[in-house]
């Protein structure tokens, strides 16, 4: 296991918003998706920690030295 970055966001009631789906009963079912309002503004001055030694290779965090 690889544990190479972790994102903390914390966030009030008033930040979430909710994203309707378009898909209908019969097309592919219901999702219910929550997103944040405004994330430039709220992520706007945040630092990103990220491990050195590991890199993303086909969507996946391995580590740079193969092992």
């Amino acid at each position: 296991m690889i544990i190479w970055r972790v994102d903390v966001l914390y966030v009030e009631k008033d930040d979430w918003k909710y994203e309707g789906s378009k898909a209908g009963k019969g097309r592919g079912g219901r999702t219910h998706t929550f997103g944040i309002r405004n994330p430039a503004t709220k992520l706007k001055g945040k630092a990103v920690y990220q491990r050195a030694d590991v890199r993303v290779s086909g969507g996946k965090a391995v580590p740079r030295n193969g092992e």
